[in-house]
């Protein structure tokens, strides 16, 4: 099992984001040290509250040069609103200022966004988009020269420079919260990221059980892949500690996606545009703390979340955690704390 972290830097109302910013250089600087395998940061436009991170491999080449062994990656680079070519380059040249401690892995972005309409991406493309800008990001890492004629990309024969420092190339990851999702995941023969924080258990146990059967169906050896469960985490002593240290910054969060959903599905209402599939099928009621504790996260003592990780992977066959301890606004020294007994305690069980 590889222990990893997930941000998304929220940015409250009131808050500094270069003090947010600072927060999160010191929790990657932390993360070196304890031993982590990956730090993984979200790629989110058009929502200051939300997310900082608009410009993923700014904050990722900065975190390069104030670590030395922790990987990097955007979970998820958004591919349907951009092209191709320039994440190949962006992606490797984290690689080379990293010393060969990129990870990359795509997705159709988050639900709630209104990056589809600021960037001029089409929703109902999402997934075919992404498959064959997979394509041309690998043929960019590996050949010479990228020639490449698509339904999407028209890329005539140009060199793309630089090439990842790492050899072989990393391979890709897929990030979904849909049964389609897994099926293109599956049928591509990428490794998969889902989330616990937005689906019921038994969901999460349907789309893992379909991510591997996939592979085996499309002709992929499932031994070679891996699957990553995103788990919202947050450890004390005592599980009524980590609830009460953590509640508050927390719910913050899932306020916040309903804000955001009630938002764009009113702007979309108001003009007059079909809500995209990804949106109705997206999370959206607000859920109460207990619910949270009990079904989307792990949020407890050690003996608990060890109990929990171990039941959760045993479920899933899950090989990665991403263990996202500063979601919402969880307070950055709570955050340290955590991180600090999930390294010592936790990481040495599973």
């Amino acid at each position: 099992m590889k222990c990893s972290l997930f941000t998304e830097i929220q940015v409250p109302k009131g808050a500094s984001p270069a003090a947010r910013l600072e927060e999160f250089m010191e929790q990657a600087e932390l993360a070196d040290r304890l031993g982590f395998h990956t730090y993984w940061v979200a790629e989110i436009h058009c929502q200051p509250q939300f997310s900082l991170l608009s410009a993923p491999y700014v904050a990722l080449g900065a975190a390069a040069q104030r670590t030395k062994r922790l990987r990097l990656g955007v979970a998820v680079n958004t591919l349907p609103v951009h092209h191709p070519v320039e994440l190949a380059e962006q992606a490797a040249m984290l690689d080379l200022v990293s010393g060969g401690r990129m990870e990359f892995a795509c997705g159709g972005g988050h639900p709630h966004s209104r990056a589809y309409e600021c960037f001029g991406a089409d929703h109902k493309a999402t997934h075919e988009v992404m498959a064959e800008a997979m394509e041309v990001i690998r043929k960019a890492w590996s050949e010479d020269k990228l020639v490449h004629s698509g339904k999407f990309f028209q890329i005539p024969e140009v060199i793309v420079n630089p090439k990842p420092l790492q050899r072989p190339l990393p391979p890709f990851w897929m990030a979904t919260s849909s049964l389609d999702g897994v099926e293109v995941g599956a049928r591509l023969g990428v490794n998969l990221f889902l989330p616990i924080h937005t689906r019921a258990p038994d969901q999460v146990l349907e789309f893992a059980d379909a991510y591997w059967a996939g592979l085996k169906k499309h002709g992929h050896d499932s031994t070679t892949k891996e699957l990553g469960l995103l788990v919202p985490m947050h450890l004390a002593k005592t599980t009524g500690a980590a609830k009460a240290r953590s509640e508050e910054g927390v719910m913050s969060y899932f306020k916040t996606i309903l804000d955001m959903r009630v938002d764009y599905t009113d702007w979309l209402t108001r003009r007059g545009a079909e809500l995209p599939a990804r949106l109705r099928t997206a999370a959206g009621a607000m859920v109460g703390f207990e619910t949270v504790c009990e079904k989307h996260a792990v949020i407890g003592d050690t003996p608990f979340a060890i109990e929990k990780i171990k039941e959760l992977a045993k479920k899933t066959a899950a090989t990665q955690l991403l263990t996202w301890f500063n979601i919402g606004t969880v307070p950055h020294a709570a955050v340290k704390e955590s991180m600090q007994q999930f390294a010592s305690e936790v990481m040495p069980k599973i």
